[in-house]
C-alpha cells in the first residue's frame, strides 16, 4: 500500500509544471509572459467562484508563439513587441460560451518591460474586477504580475 502511495505522488510531482526562474530570465535577458490564462474571483457574500474569460496569445510579432513546456512565452528585455490574443468567455460551469473569440493585439512598450526574469499573465484593462463580472464585452488585454487581478506576487 505505501509503495503505491508513493508511485501516485511521484507521477503527481512529475506532472506539475515548475515556473520559469527569474535567474534563468535575466541570464538570459528576457522575460516570460503565460500563454494563456483564465480569470476568475471569489465573491465571499455568495460563497462561489466567479470564473471569467480566457486570455490566450496567438502570435507574437506575427508569427505564432513559440511556447515552453510551461506554458510561458519568452520575450527579449527591450524590444517593441506586438501580442495578438484570443478573449473568450466562459459559463459558470467551465464551457466556453458561444460567442465568437475576440482576437485582440497589444503592443508591448520596451520601456516598460525592462527586467529580465519577471513573470507577466495576460488579463483585461478595466477598473476594479468588472471583467471577471462579463462586464468588458470589449475584452481589452492587458498584461499583469498576478494571475489573477488583486492577487500578490511573490519576488516583487
Amino acid at each position: 500500500m505505501l509503495r503505491n502511495g508513493l508511485v501516485i505522488t511521484v507521477l503527481a510531482l512529475a506532472g506539475c509544471q515548475s515556473l520559469p526562474s527569474a535567474e534563468e530570465g535575466r541570464a538570459r535577458g528576457v522575460f516570460f509572459v503565460a500563454s494563456e490564462n483564465c480569470l476568475s474571483t471569489y465573491i465571499e457574500d455568495q460563497n462561489r467562484l466567479h470564473l471569467g474569460p480566457c486570455l490566450t496569445i496567438t502570435a507574437v510579432n506575427g508569427q505564432p508563439p513559440a511556447v515552453r513546456p510551461d506554458g510561458f512565452i519568452e520575450l527579449p528585455v527591450g524590444d517593441p513587441t506586438e501580442l495578438a490574443l484570443d478573449c473568450v468567455y466562459r459559463h459558470q460551469d467551465g464551457t466556453f460560451r458561444e460567442q465568437p473569440r475576440t482576437g485582440k493585439s497589444l503592443v508591448l512598450s520596451p520601456e516598460r518591460f525592462t527586467e529580465p526574469g519577471q513573470r507577466w499573465y495576460p488579463g483585461i484593462r478595466t477598473a476594479g474586477h468588472d471583467a471577471v463580472h462579463h462586464r468588458d464585452t470589449d475584452c481589452t488585454p492587458s498584461l499583469s504580475r498576478a494571475a489573477q487581478p488583486g492577487a500578490s506576487v511573490n519576488g516583487r
